[in-house]
């Protein structure tokens, strides 16, 4: 029989698990059902979003039971947490999304928005006019493969007019409205553009992404310190364990960037790969990834490596809203990313889960959470698709 004390202790965890197994559903469902029918079934479900705030409570309460604000680092990290999601909650709540269609020499100051069916039939306005001026398709040195879509736009407000280029990774700005190149004409002489609108759901978002930046270098630099200070009692020998991770680590990125990097290169970048967000996401995705898997052998890695994970996953955030206009659209590589941040980190939580204190039962978890480390960088690509499948 589970003790009052130990159902505060395991209780976010469980609703946490709950979480991730909802979102794996989501991902196989979506597949066969569409990304529609997984949104309003399962992502913006009432029973979804109630089960993160039961894991918010929960985890609360049990901050508060550890005293978690002696532990100011630590507060802080996961403070980070429950920021971004009061920021997912806010924009599912608040924010406003459609599209519109223009032809050159058009203008509008409505756009389209999805109904219930996922049909766009409902209309909304804009506090302001946008009007294509003209569309244009940059093409690299060989004047073929497309590195750029560019429109030309003027945007009339009340105070008003100014002109302005609406490209990929380049979007368009307008009293808190967000406008994004989505697609355009076979003729090329008309644009179709993302409208978004959630100015206080992407600030909380934002302030809870460095609020973790923040707290997760903090962290970091209280544990080197700590770990400096335990080994000036300690030897430093070069063990077998030691080698075999080593290997481990070099055969791990070899074949991992090699796999990246065979994939990049059998065919031209599309325009919205064509941002600096390409280097600095998918690096820090890939360390994390090579990190994960060294750390079956080497428990120290864990940490950084599960670090390394959530910045990578919210520099993607960052470069959606950038790119596609929102920064969390539980794209099947997104969610099974989330998924794979959740399972590395709960070895992290010794104290509150005393069976990752064993050497074995942590590597035999870690052998496990191999499965879906590889469903992320490989299966999702092969069974899933989405946006991440460029093709």
């Amino acid at each position: 029989m589970i003790k009052a004390k130990d159902s505060i202790r395991l209780a976010p965890f469980i609703l946490l698990g709950f979480v991730a197994k909802s979102i794996v559903a989501a991902t196989f469902i979506e597949s066969r059902m569409g990304s529609h029918y997984a949104v309003q079934n399962i992502y913006g479900a009432w029973w979804f979003v109630l089960l993160w705030l039961l894991m918010v409570v929960a985890a609360c309460l049990l901050l508060y039971k550890k005293r978690i604000w002696k532990r100011l680092p630590v507060m802080m990290l996961h403070l980070s947490f429950i920021v971004i999601l009061a920021g997912a909650l806010t924009t599912h709540i608040t924010s406003r999304r459609g599209m519109t269609h223009l032809r050159e020499g058009e203008a509008t100051r409505s756009y389209w928005v999805k109904d219930e069916t996922g049909a766009y039939t409902l209309t909304e306005e804009m506090p302001f006019y946008l009007a294509l001026q003209d569309f244009n398709v940059l093409y690299d040195s060989d004047g073929t493969t497309p590195s750029d879509y560019v429109s030309k736009v003027i945007i009339a407000t009340t105070d008003g007019e100014e002109q302005t280029s609406i490209s990929m990774n380049n979007i368009g700005r307008v009293r808190g409205y967000r406008i994004y190149q989505t697609s355009f004409d076979d003729d090329c002489m008309g644009s179709t553009f993302t409208i978004s609108y959630d100015p206080l759901g992407t600030a909380i978002t934002y302030a809870g992404y460095l609020l973790l930046a923040i707290s997760m270098v903090w962290v970091s630099i209280k544990r080197a310190k700590g770990e400096r200070k335990k080994a000036k009692d300690e030897r430093i020998l070069s063990t077998l364990n030691s080698k075999l991770s080593t290997l481990f680590l070099a055969f791990c990125g070899t074949a991992m960037a090699s796999y990246m990097v065979i994939a990049i290169c059998m065919r031209p970048l599309v325009p919205v790969l064509r941002s600096p967000f390409l280097f600095v996401h998918v690096g820090t995705i890939m360390l994390s990834y090579i990190l994960l898997v060294v750390s079956i052998l080497r428990r120290s890695l864990l940490r950084p490596a599960v670090f390394l994970l959530a910045t990578g996953i919210f520099l993607g955030a960052v470069w959606a809203n950038v790119s596609w206009g929102t920064y969390w659209s539980w794209d099947p590589k997104e969610s099974w990313a989330l998924v794979t941040l959740i399972i590395y980190s709960l070895p992290l939580h010794q104290e509150s889960l005393p069976w990752f204190r064993s050497e074995r039962n942590y590597r035999l978890y870690s052998l496990l959470a191999l499965a879906s480390l590889l469903m992320t960088y490989f299966g999702v690509n092969f069974l899933l698709g989405g946006m991440h499948s460029y093709a």
